[in-house]
């Protein structure tokens, strides 16, 4: 399997690189949206797709992601400055980890003995 993940958000589309031979794929890749305010209660869609060379890419499965809840987890900016907090350790926020299960097309030998989840920072 040579798993990538498309990315889709809205109109704005982007990947991955494909990850040769691997049936547990770190990507370890940044990703950085540009969110307006009425985006603000779209969903972002993860789907994973086996690259083959000859023919077209095989689907493998997808998540989906309400942007509420990534923007949950953003820092804030102090009321009275309006600035973000910097430095400091009192001040450095953990980025939360979100494991979503993924919903396949068709069961194969592979899921029955595990669950397929995609884990994100």
């Amino acid at each position: 399997m040579d798993p990538f993940v498309v990315i889709s958000f809205g109109k704005k589309v982007c990947r991955t690189r494909v990850i040769r031979h691997s049936r547990n794929p770190v990507w370890d890749e940044k990703m950085l949206l540009h969110v307006r305010r009425y985006e603000k209660n779209f969903q972002i869609q993860f789907a994973i797709l086996d690259w083959d060379k000859l023919s077209s890419n095989d689907y493998v499965g997808e998540a989906g992601l309400d942007l509420k809840e990534l923007l949950d987890c953003i820092p804030k900016p102090d009321p009275t400055t309006g600035l973000y907090p910097v430095g400091g350790e009192e001040n450095v926020v953990d980025m939360k980890e979100f494991k979503l299960s993924l919903s396949m097309q068709k069961a194969t030998p592979y899921e029955s003995d595990n669950t397929p989840v995609l884990k994100f920072r």
